[in-house]
């Protein structure tokens, strides 16, 4: 019995951490059969529509459940899109997070995550960018970018710039990839992070800098692979994504540890019958 209870106990704690956690702004998880990608976050909740190409794919960080499949550009480039998400305007503070996996990768900047204005650049831009900080670019080996800006202007003061300083591979592979800014600091306040399904959340390179802003893309339209500040080019990954988030808020280490493994273990379905495998097994026991 002592046995059991401990066996339940520990799965208990693993699986705690997964349900715990700060409440996104928004939050596509693609699990959906067909139709729009369902706003599972914060309200206002807002749909976002599978443009173009975009799929659904079984192929998922988890092994369940569906992720969103880029690859296909045509009738038009793939993209998922959404409405004038408000609720990410007016931020002091920002967390992005994705699962990405690439097939092809040898030039552009393609967009994971953007609500961006087309002029000052207003609000938010997460891309991938074709200037690795060593080497040749490809699926396995390119750097991330993030583009900030109050919607005033696009000078220095109203609007900055990152780049990490260390490589992604996620050739074939998924990867879990974060972004957090912290407008209250003045220094050190942007930071990138990667992990994967076995490996846990690390900082990817060093602290940047970015200027101290309040966030406001405007009425720009939130999307993945998609930018109102090119809204006709093609500029998503010739890939995956997966478990798309917008925090309000800087996320520490453990809080993205915590996202990293909700978005890689089975859907809850699958946990219950663990669970209820877990219970079996020490019902036995007792006999």
């Amino acid at each position: 019995m002592i046995r059991t209870s401990f066996f339940l106990s520990t799965t208990l704690v693993l699986i705690l951490p997964m349900v715990v956690s700060a409440a996104p702004l928004l939050h596509y998880n693609f699990d959906e059969a067909s139709g729009d990608a369902l706003d599972t976050g914060d309200a206002p909740q807002t749909p976002g529509q599978l443009m173009g190409g975009a799929t659904r794919s079984s192929d998922t960080p988890s092994g369940s459940g569906s992720s969103l499949d880029l690859r296909n550009d045509s009738p038009s480039f793939a993209h998922v899109l959404e409405g004038d998400a408000a609720d990410l305007d007016g931020l002091g503070a920002l967390t992005l997070t994705t699962w990405l996996k690439v097939a092809n990768y040898t030039s552009g900047n393609n967009r994971l995550i953007a609500k961006q204005a087309s002029g000052n650049f207003g609000g938010f831009s997460w891309n991938m960018n074709a200037t690795p900080n060593s080497g040749t670019v490809g699926a396995d080996n390119f750097r991330l970018a993030i583009f900030l800006g109050n919607n005033i202007s696009s000078g220095a003061a109203d609007f900055g710039a990152g780049f990490s300083d260390a490589d992604v591979d996620a050739d074939n592979k998924w990867v879990f990839l974060a972004l957090t800014y912290d407008g209250t600091q003045a220094a050190n306040n942007t930071k990138f992070y990667i992990g994967d399904a076995s490996s846990a959340v690390s900082q990817l390179g060093s602290d940047q800098t970015l200027p101290q802003l309040t966030l406001d893309g405007g009425t720009s339209l939130f999307g993945v692979g998609y930018t109102d500040a090119a809204p006709t080019a093609d500029t998503s990954v010739n890939g995956w994504q997966d478990d798309v988030r917008v925090y309000g808020s800087a996320l520490s280490l453990a809080e993205l540890e915590r996202v990293r493994i909700a978005g890689s273990v089975p859907e809850p379905g699958s946990v219950v019958l663990l669970l209820s495998a877990a219970l079996a097994l020490g019902l036995r026991s007792r006999r």
